[in-house]
């Protein structure tokens, strides 16, 4: 049975609405079809000509009374399906690493989301691009163990061209296996697909090389309750430390002074945070934590 529902909200309860995270992000408002969601996409609101601004996302499993704890515990194992609409012009970074996390912690694993014509043009075919923009498709490079899935994230890096102005990206995320769950097929089965969502896009400096995520190194993640932030070639400026839960509430904050620091996070309840590093209104850098 199709299903088909709208939420507005940056977490998975369609009743919730919560504020965006230090004002960088826009709510969003997505379409839940199938066995997949978006628990968050987290798109800044804003960005810079010629640069890159990086998207964390995590999906889990949405509520489908079709499928038992017995089908997500022994038959789940597929192709897992990406795509975002971008502008002409604009691209994304291949490979990008993805993480499953399962209920059954043995059974977590992860790989890489790598481009894919094939999945592409589905997508363009049966969910056509605005004027102007075009999908970027991706499919996992391995089979997805999604058994006794709990969660799945991941963090396309998007690049824009020399173009300002208002634009709207879009996300898709499902797999294809005997029933093709695919995000845009023609039944609309068994896939998230968020409404387009807007970022102001300015003429400017581009990402600050402080806080290029080449140059910061938060380690370990997964942690068990000490997390370690390194900032190469860090210019004795303080910076915010930001950690927001799931319901989009900051839950710590505290600041780097130096190249390297450390920061407590036992008082904290396992699960998924995202770690916000911000060194001006424009200039930040997000990161997924798991704890």
């Amino acid at each position: 049975m199709k299903r088909k529902f709208t939420f507005s909200s940056l977490i998975s309860n369609p009743r919730l609405t919560v504020p965006t995270l230090a004002g960088i992000l826009f709510m969003i408002s997505v379409v839940l079809i199938g066995c997949y969601q978006f628990r968050w996409i987290l798109q800044p609101s804003t960005g810079f000509t010629n640069s890159f601004f990086d998207v964390p996302i995590v999906g889990e499993r949405d509520n489908d009374p079709g499928l038992t704890e017995d089908d997500w515990a022994n038959t789940l194992r597929n192709i897992g399906l990406f795509g975002v609409m971008v502008p002409d012009g604009w691209t994304v970074d291949d490979s990008i690493p993805y993480t499953i996390i399962s209920k059954n912690a043995a059974l977590s694993n992860s790989g890489f989301l790598v481009y894919n014509v094939a999945h592409s043009q589905t997508l363009q075919d049966t969910i056509p691009a605005l004027p102007g923009y075009h999908w970027w498709g991706a499919i996992t490079d391995r089979i997805a163990e999604l058994t006794s899935l709990d969660s799945f994230y991941f963090t396309p890096r998007i690049r824009t061209n020399a173009t300002a102005g208002t634009f709207y990206l879009r996300y898709a995320v499902g797999d294809k296996d005997y029933w093709d769950r695919n995000p845009a097929d023609q039944y609309n089965y068994g896939g998230g697909l968020s409404d387009p969502i807007e970022i102001v896009i300015s003429h400017g400096v581009g990402t600050q090389d402080l806080l290029n995520n080449a140059n910061i190194s938060m380690y370990p993640n997964p942690t068990e309750g000490i997390l370690n932030v390194d900032l190469e070639g860090y210019k004795s400026e303080v910076i915010a430390v930001n950690i927001y839960n799931t319901a989009g509430m900051m839950v710590k904050k505290g600041e780097i002074l130096s190249s390297s620091s450390t920061f407590n996070l036992t008082e904290l309840p396992k699960g998924i945070y995202v770690v916000e590093l911000r060194n001006g209104t424009f200039k930040s850098r997000t990161k997924i934590l798991l704890r």
